[in-house]
């Protein structure tokens, strides 16, 4: 990660959290009876799109994206504001597709439920990003 071009890490920034809310619904759906075929996976992916379209309004302008790995701590916090406003935002697009009001329990859920998961996501990122950095340092120090 370190090293790397910035828009490498931005990609897989973004390819990281769109599959954690993919995951989301999976796992969702599987929770509540559906398949493994391939429709269950096209249903998946039609209940995580509110959440998926959301969160890239929302994480860029809370730095979600910048080319710089934050400390775990910072990482899991940043994520934290981001997932306030863009699980919100989520329900607001999936009330609105599926023309009904969301169940207050489905909210709530979904808020949790994400919010551990892209937590989870990026502060591994950010162990993975602080690991590489502190073996990157380690080898430059041995070469003087």
């Amino acid at each position: 990660m370190p090293g790397q071009r910035p828009w490498r890490l931005i990609a897989l920034l973004a390819l990281g959290d769109a599959c954690t809310l993919i995951g989301f619904a999976a796992i969702g759906r599987t929770s509540h009876g559906a398949t493994g075929d391939l429709a269950a996976l096209g249903a998946a992916l039609q209940t995580a799109m509110p959440f998926v379209i959301a969160w890239f309004v929302v994480a860029p302008f809370v730095g979600m994206y910048h080319p710089v790995v934050p400390r775990p701590a910072a990482a899991a916090r940043a994520t934290l504001i981001a997932v306030l406003g863009a699980v919100p935002l989520g329900l607001l697009i999936r009330a609105i597709m599926l023309q009904r009001m969301i169940p207050l329990s489905f909210a709530l859920i979904s808020l949790a439920t994400i919010a551990a998961m892209l937590v989870c996501w990026r502060v591994s990122v950010a162990l993975v990003a602080a690991r590489m950095l502190r073996r990157a340092g380690t080898s430059m120090a041995d070469r003087t």
